[in-house]
């Protein structure tokens, strides 16, 4: 007798394309900083660690690139680790911005777009919720 397999995870096309099209972006930025094609100007190029460009290229790679590369793969396919994928992205991309704030010191509107996508993925997690009692009684209070 065969047991029932579980259902396998929905594929989340929306959840895919975001994570793609925000993984283009950080490649590009892994491919602009390795190859001297993104020069921040001396004063924050000397910030960096080592002053290096190439170090700094391969940072987003490994803390942005991959990881947004991931999530688009996996919520494509629906596999099963989408959820805690989207989760670490959310996290990783937050924690990216705020250690670039602290590094380079210098303001950019990326730094808040960044932190709303951040965000996103953190909220499309699925992992982080208000409880149901806090949600209700915030609506009630609204509406009385």
């Amino acid at each position: 007798m065969n047991a029932a397999s579980p259902p396998s995870p929905a594929r989340r096309p929306w959840l895919a394309g975001f994570a793609a099209f925000n993984a283009v972006g950080a490649w590009a930025g892994v491919f602009g900083l390795i190859t001297g094609g993104t020069d921040f100007g001396d004063t924050i190029n000397d910030r960096l660690p080592f002053d290096s460009l190439v170090l700094a290229g391969l940072a987003l790679a490994a803390v942005v690139g991959i990881p947004l590369t991931l999530l688009a793969w996996s919520a494509w396919i629906g596999g099963p680790r989408t959820d805690d994928l989207a989760l670490a992205v959310g996290v990783l991309l937050i924690g990216w911005i705020l250690g670039q704030i602290t590094v380079i010191r210098a303001f950019s509107w990326f730094q808040p777009a960044y932190l709303a996508i951040g965000s996103i993925f953190v909220i499309a997690s699925h992992r982080v919720t208000l409880p149901r009692d806090r949600r209700n009684v915030r609506w009630k209070e609204r509406t009385s």
